[in-house]
């Protein structure tokens, strides 16, 4: 069940995310990387010659790379030349104050999802102000229900810190789902139940969609995870896999749990 070998080939990872359908919507929620998260995903699935929307249901910063930008009061009423451009960065507004761009509703993401022209549409479906862990509140996180796939991010270096308000977004949630309190260590344990919660990680995730959790920046942390916790989440079916590495880094997925 459990493979420790660095990740060399992209299909297994198109396999946890469920992505053999057309179009493939999969939404990221959490804290600690999820814009990361999705702009790594994009350049993957261009690289398989895959098209690729990316978009929110809130508010997500502008990708630093040259990537097409567009406006526009209904996803679902693009003309087909963009669906058809390579990666596409889609929004409903500016938000200048901000400093972000404001994404659609999840149903305006499911009626995009229906337009034959895409192949991925990547969505950034919650928000954490910056900030590495998060629990959500009542309403989010906003996940489209055509989602196969939803990818669950939790700061991993942050494993052994003492946690509050500053670095938690939403810490009285996050609190009273983990049982932490202001101060103290983040242990794995505090994040299985974050995981494992009903009002937690995966919170609002559509029926039949795959779950991936993703541990990210791990590889900065000393601690060591049990594995007999990790395989339980998958043998209990919490979850379909667990991601473990830093996205930003080189392979970004250093191992991989698969149910």
């Amino acid at each position: 069940m459990v493979t420790k070998e660095n990740i060399k080939d992209n299909a297994e990872l198109f396999f946890d995310l469920g992505a053999q359908s057309r179009p493939s919507v999969i939404s990221v929620v959490g804290a600690g990387g999820k814009t990361s998260t999705i702009f790594w995903l994009a350049q993957l699935f261009h690289a398989s010659g895959r098209r690729v929307v990316v978009t929110t249901t809130t508010q997500m910063f502008l990708p630093d790379a040259a990537y097409p930008v567009i406006f526009c009061r209904e996803a679902a009423a693009l003309p087909s030349h963009y669906l058809k451009l390579p990666i596409l960065t889609c929004f409903h507004s500016w938000k200048a104050q901000e400093g972000k761009a404001r994404g659609f509703s999840a149903s305006a993401i499911d009626a995009l999802a229906a337009r034959e022209e895409c192949d991925v549409i990547l969505v950034e479906a919650d928000g954490a102000h910056g900030l590495p862990l998060k629990a959500p509140d009542e309403h989010e996180p906003c996940i489209p229900e055509s989602s196969c796939c939803v990818i669950a991010v939790t700061g991993g270096h942050m494993l052994g810190e003492k946690t509050g308000a500053e670095n938690v977004h939403r810490w009285p949630l996050f609190a009273d789902i983990t049982g932490l309190t202001a101060d103290e260590p983040l242990t794995f344990g505090h994040l299985l139940r974050l995981i494992r919660h009903p009002q937690g990680a995966f919170k609002n995730v559509p029926p039949g969609s795959r779950r991936i959790w993703l541990l990210n920046q791990f590889s900065h942390s000393e601690n060591r995870l049990a594995e007999d916790e990790l395989n339980s989440l998958l043998r209990n079916g919490d979850m379909d896999a667990i991601w473990l590495g830093a996205i930003l880094e080189r392979p970004p997925i250093m191992r991989r749990f698969v149910r």
